[in-house]
C-alpha cells in the first residue's frame, strides 16, 4: 500500500491523526446517547455496520487525501465500540469478575490483529494482482464483509443493561435478568438513571476520578512505542543492503506481540480478579515497561536485544485495562460517572495521539526516534506515583463511606453527602456503605421508604430513619 499510493512522507501518521479526530468527536456523543437516548443494541451495531462499509471503500482509494476522509469516518464509527462495550460489562459483572471478562473482550482485538496479520500475508501471497486488485485492497474488502455480518448479529446479541434488557435479545431470559439485578444490587452498583447536576457535581468533585484519568492517560502514552515494532522490522537490512525480512515475514513476526498481549491480559486481569485489586499489577507492569523502554531509549544495543525489548515490553501494554476495571470499583455508585470516566480516558488518549506522534514518533525518523523512547520511559516512571495517589484517595473515600455507614448528622430532613451540607427536603437511602440522596419531602420523625419509588431493590438495601428534626440518623435495616 505504501508503494502503490506513494506514501513516503508522514502520510501514515496523518492516517492515524484523522482517525483519532473522528474517534475523539464521537466519544462524548456516544457516552450520552447510550445512557439517555438510544439503546446500546441499536447504537453500537449501527455504527459498527457503517464502520464495515467505510472500511470496504478504502480498497478504492487512489490517494492519501481520499484515505484521510475515510479514516475520519472510520474513527467516528469505531469510537463507540470500546467505551460502549466497557460500560455494558461494568453493568453486568461484579468486581470479582470484571477483570477477566474485560480481558476476554479486549483479547478479541489482539486475536483480530493476529488474524489480520495472517490474512494479510496470505492475501499478499495468493491474491495480490487477482482481479486487478492488490493484496491490501483484498484485505479491506474481506474485512468489510466480515464486519457487516457480525454487526448485523449485534442487533440481537447486545444485551443492553440489566434493568433495561434488549427486547430483541430472545436468548436473554427473564430469570437471567433477575439474577443479574440481584448480583449487581448486592454489590451496590448503580444502573443508568440519566444525568443531573448532582451527578456532574460528584463527577468533578471526587479527586480519585481525576487521578485515575491521569493514570490511564500516562500509561497509554508509555506503551505507545510498541506499535512501531513493524517499522523497525521493515528497516532492518542485510550486509548487502537487501531487506532482512520479506513482506510476509514483516506481517507475521508481530503476531508474537499480539500473542503475548493476550496471555498478559488473561493472566494479569484474571489474577487481579482473584485478589480483587488492580493497583499492584499496574505497578508491576509499569516497572517492566520502564526497564525495557530505557533499553530502547539507549538504542545502540544489538538487534537481538532490541527484539527482546519490544517483545517483553509488549507484556505491559495491556495493563491499561486494569485502570478500566478499577473504575468499576471507584465509581460503582453511578453508571453515569463510570461512562464519563471511560469517555474521558479515550477522549484524552485520542486527543493526544491525534497530534503527538507527529512530534514524538514521526514516521520520517523510523526506526530510531529522537525522543520517542525517552518520552516512553518518562511516562512509565510517571505512572508509579499516580497509582499510589489513587490508592490513597480510594482508601480515604472508603473511610468516609464507612463513617457514613455508622451515623449521620442531619438537619431538618437530610444531609447532602456530596457537599457535606444539611439540605432540607432530602431523603437519605443507604445500600451497604453507599448513600443516595433523593429529592423528596418527607415528614419529620416518619420512616423513610423510597425503594419502590426510585426503582431500588435488593436484599442488601437499608433505609435510613430520621430520629429527630436535628439529631442523629442511625442505620436500621428495614424493608421498603
Amino acid at each position: 500500500m505504501k508503494e502503490d499510493l506513494s506514501l513516503y512522507g508522514n502520510e501514515l501518521n496523518f492516517f492515524t491523526t484523522y482517525f483519532n479526530i473522528g474517534y475523539l468527536i464521537v466519544i462524548p456523543i456516544s457516552t450520552y446517547v447510550i445512557n439517555s437516548v438510544v439503546r446500546p443494541s441499536i447504537w453500537l451495531p449501527t455504527l459498527e455496520l457503517l464502520w464495515g462499509i467505510f472500511t470496504g471503500t478504502l480498497a478504492a482509494a487512489k490517494s492519501a487525501k481520499t484515505i484521510y476522509g475515510i479514516r475520519f469516518l472510520i474513527g467516528f464509527c469505531e469510537g463507540t465500540a470500546w467505551p460502549g462495550i466497557l460500560v455494558l460489562l461494568l453493568s453486568w459483572y461484579t468486581p470479582a469478575e470484571i477483570g477477566l471478562r474485560l480481558a476476554i473482550y479486549e483479547s478479541a482485538s489482539y486475536v483480530g490483529a493476529i488474524f489480520a496479520g495472517a490474512l494479510q500475508a496470505a492475501l499478499y501471497t495468493n491474491l495480490n494482482g487477482n482481479g486487478g486488485l492488490a493484496g491490501w485492497q483484498w484485505l479491506f474488502i474481506i474485512n468489510a464483509i466480515i464486519t457487516v455480518t457480525v454487526a448485523t448479529w449485534g442487533y440481537f446479541g447486545c444485551p443492553d443493561y440489566p434493568n433495561k434488557p434488549n427486547p430483541m435479545g430472545k436468548w436473554l431470559q427473564h430469570r437471567h435478568v433477575k439474577v443479574a439485578m440481584r448480583r449487581i444490587g448486592n454489590q451496590g452498583r448503580a444502573m443508568p438513571v440519566g444525568w443531573n447536576w448532582g451527578t456532574v457535581k460528584s463527577l468533578v468533585s471526587r479527586p480519585q476520578n481525576w487521578a485515575i484519568w491521569a493514570g490511564y492517560t500516562i500509561y497509554n502514552q508509555a506503551g505507545s512505542g510498541v506499535g512501531y515494532f513493524s517499522l523497525w522490522l521493515k528497516s532492518l537490512k542485510n550486509d548487502d543492503g537487501s531487506a532482512r525480512y520479506t513482506v510476509s515475514q514483516v506481517n507475521i513476526i508481530p503476531i508474537a506481540v499480539s500473542c503475548l498481549n493476550i496471555i498478559s491480559l488473561l493472566v494479569i486481569l484474571g489474577i487481579s480478579d482473584r485478589f480483587r485489586v488492580q493497583w499492584p499489577f499496574i505497578l508491576i507492569c509499569a516497572v517492566n515497561g520502564l526497564v525495557w523502554s530505557s533499553v530502547l531509549a539507549g538504542w545502540n544495543v544489538p538487534d537481538a536485544l532490541k527484539m527482546a525489548s519490544f517483545l517483553i515490553l509488549s507484556i505491559s501494554v495491556p495493563g491499561a485495562n486494569l485502570f478500566a476495571a478499577w473504575v468499576g470499583t471507584l465509581a460503582k455508585h453511578s453508571a453515569e460517572e463510570r461512562s464519563a470516566i471511560i469517555a474521558a480516558f479515550l477522549t484524552t488518549y485520542y486527543a493526544i495521539t491525534a497530534g503527538a506522534p507527529l512530534k514524538i514518533w514521526p514516521a520520517s525518523e523510523a526506526p530510531h526516534y529522537r525522543i520517542g523512547w525517552t518520552y516512553a520511559s518518562a511516562m512509565w516512571a510517571g505512572v508509579i506515583p499516580i497509582v499510589l495517589l489513587i490508592v490513597y484517595l480510594e482508601r480515604r473515600q472508603r473511610r468516609i463511606d464507612d463513617r457514613c455507614g455508622i451515623e449521620l448528622q442531619v438537619g431538618d430532613n437530610g444531609l447532602d453527602v456530596a457537599s457535606n451540607e444539611v439540605v432540607e427536603n432530602k431523603v437519605i437511602e443507604s445500600r451497604d456503605n453507599e448513600i443516595d440522596v433523593f429529592d423528596e419531602d418527607v415528614p419529620k420523625g416518619e420512616p423513610i421508604s423510597v425503594l419502590e419509588d426510585h426503582g431500588v431493590s435488593g436484599e442488601s438495601s437499608r433505609v435510613w430513619e430520621e430520629r429527630s428534626s436535628a439529631g442523629r440518623v442511625l442505620a436500621e435495616p428495614r424493608r421498603g
